[in-house]
């Protein structure tokens, strides 16, 4: 994942994995709270379009030739971004939740697809940002859903 071609890619094939389960979750499962942690799966959505949503204007930010992060902000410990993330979104269904967060990754794909081929490589910024938002983080979480479907995928 070094070039915009294959980060593309593994950003779709990290969206199909976390569908994959996500599509065997009905409503009621999907808002159980405490089924991730203390979080239910909808706020676990909530809380990875949060995510989406910041970066794809950091992206868009980058395309503009301006710093992706604003001055003063840091997103250094997601610890203290994730709860407010959630909050934002407020009492959201599992499906509103998925929707939402079907829309924040089709949008942040869109502004990477966007980026100057030039400006990907390891360990280059855009790489960084897909393999935080988007590959590592969607591993994470497929993980914890596996977890909460019985240790099934």
């Amino acid at each position: 994942m070094t070039d915009r071609a294959s980060t593309l890619a593994a950003m779709t094939e990290a969206k199909d994995s976390l569908d994959e389960r996500l599509n065997r979750i009905d409503e009621a499962h999907g808002s159980w709270e405490g089924a991730i942690g203390e979080w239910s799966v909808a706020q676990m959505l909530q809380h990875m379009h949060g995510w989406l949503t910041e970066m794809t204007t950091a992206v868009e930010r980058m395309n503009a030739g301006q710093r992706p992060t604003p001055e003063g902000v840091d997103y250094s410990n997601p610890e203290d971004w994730n709860p407010g993330f959630v909050a934002e979104r407020g009492d959201q269904s599992y499906d509103e939740a998925r929707a939402a967060f079907d829309e924040g990754h089709k949008q942040f794909l869109a502004a990477v697809g966007e980026v100057d081929p030039a400006r990907f490589g390891e360990g280059k910024t855009i790489n960084r940002m897909v393999e935080g938002v988007v590959t590592h983080h969607y591993a994470e979480h497929c993980e914890d859903v596996d977890l909460f479907l019985g240790g099934e995928h």
